[in-house]
């Protein structure tokens, strides 16, 4: 407890400063439209770069994937196979989940910056190819392990037999993985509230609509979890 306390202090510390210094260099820099659209424009292309070498990379990993578990391998070698693949499509589910929050993130940017023509169009069909791949990815596991019972993503209950498909192994790797990343989002989301608050006091824009949402989805995740612990 003392060691969550700690990040929580350092983390909102950190977001305290970082914001108070954007906030600083915003505040005394003044920008034409001119100026302000083209640094939008640098800010835009550069995103559908990234964007653009993120799809082309988890879809060659869910080749790679398709083609490594075709492959006819020996015993010998089937350990190393399965470390390779397993470590493919996390890279690849990782790419579309980041994927998907960019063009989420960028259509955004667009209609609140009244961009509602090419980069609206992009990064909605970003989001879109996203979408596919993620469907795609999911149902990937019943290719690599076609001798287990793994649910289709469109099943009912697809986590619950999700997890009963999985070994005792698995089963630790995902809830470890979970808590830490739990963990890490509590302070995160913590952080941005910290960022929120500074913004609000040194641009005068209230963002407390923001910050409630905010509050709202710490408070319902915390509950949502602790309940379930509860009732087990």
């Amino acid at each position: 407890m003392k060691k969550e306390a700690i990040k929580v202090i350092i983390a909102a510390l950190l977001g305290f400063i970082s914001s108070y210094i954007v906030m600083s260099v915003f505040k005394h820099t003044s920008l034409s439209k001119f100026e302000l659209s083209l640094y939008l424009n640098y800010i835009f292309t550069g995103l559908f770069v990234i964007l653009t070498v993120l799809t082309l990379s988890y879809i060659m990993r869910y080749l790679q994937i398709r083609q490594l578990t075709r492959r006819p391998v020996s015993s010998d070698d089937e350990d190393a196979i399965d470390g390779q693949v397993n470590r493919y499509y996390a890279d690849g589910m990782m790419m579309v989940q980041v994927s998907t929050l960019l063009s989420i993130g960028l259509a955004s940017f667009s209609i609140i910056e009244n961009h509602f023509g090419l980069h609206l169009l992009l990064s909605g069909l970003f989001f879109i190819i996203s979408s596919f791949a993620s469907y795609y990815y999911l149902n990937l596991m019943r290719h690599i392990y076609p001798n287990r019972d793994f649910p289709k993503y469109s099943e009912t209950n697809y986590v619950k037999k999700l997890f009963a498909a999985s070994d005792d192994g698995e089963r630790h790797v995902m809830l470890e993985g979970l808590i830490r990343s739990q963990s890490s989002l509590q302070l995160l989301l913590m952080g941005v509230i910290v960022v929120l608050v500074i913004y609000s006091y040194e641009t005068g824009q209230s963002q407390i609509f923001a910050i409630s949402l905010l509050i709202i989805a710490l408070i319902w995740s915390n509950a949502k979890y602790f309940l379930y612990v509860r009732n087990r």
